[in-house]
């Protein structure tokens, strides 16, 4: 159950940042071709105007005991503040959904989808860092980092969900094969050995 809470399955991980990456690109590329699609238009304004309304972040610290729906609003804000373009969540979404259609060894659901988009948008702007220098002692630091797991996750990954989703049925086939053009199959495709 810890698994699924923080990664969107029983059985399968969170993909690495090298995993996602070559859909990243290619998603970035499928976008620049296709930045006056309106389905991407609506997506886009969709995301800037919740981006918007998401308030002043909020420190990690000041988190604890907040509902799921407050700390994925807080999470919205982090990314914000650290200037991340909204562009960036479309691409991340849309990256992640090929990925998880391409990879045949994939948990191809719902639940899994919003949770790793989720996660990977969260990783931009995951935490509150101060920093205090002291006059004749050396200087303290506190970094501070919310769980990226359960229900926060998954209010961030239907709010992108939400924005993106159909985006991402006009999109993924294609990115999947710029991806495969420039990249090379997903190596869930590749042939298994056979034992001689």
């Amino acid at each position: 159950m810890q698994h699924k809470a923080r990664h969107g399955s029983h059985w399968h991980g969170t993909y690495k940042a090298s995993e996602l990456l070559p859909y990243v690109r290619s998603a970035d590329e499928w976008l620049k071709a296709n930045r006056q699609n309106p389905i991407y238009q609506a997506a886009y304004w969709e995301l800037e105007h919740m981006m918007a309304g998401a308030g002043r972040p909020e420190p990690a610290m000041n988190l604890r005991g907040q509902s799921a729906a407050y700390r994925a609003r807080m999470a919205f804000a982090r990314v914000r503040a650290a200037d991340v373009p909204t562009r960036r969540l479309v691409i991340i979404y849309l990256a992640v959904a090929a990925l998880i259609e391409d990879d045949w060894k994939s948990h191809n659901v719902r639940e899994f989808r919003i949770v790793q988009a989720a996660k990977a948008v969260h990783r931009l702007a995951s935490g509150t860092h101060r920093k205090w220098e002291t006059e004749g002692l050396r200087s303290v630091e506190l970094h501070v980092y919310p769980r990226s797991s359960g229900h926060v996750l998954r209010k961030m990954g239907e709010a992108l969900e939400k924005a993106c989703g159909e985006l991402a049925g006009v999109a993924i086939s294609e990115i999947i094969v710029l991806r495969t053009e420039r990249f090379g199959p997903h190596p869930s495709h590749q042939p298994v050995a056979q034992a001689s």
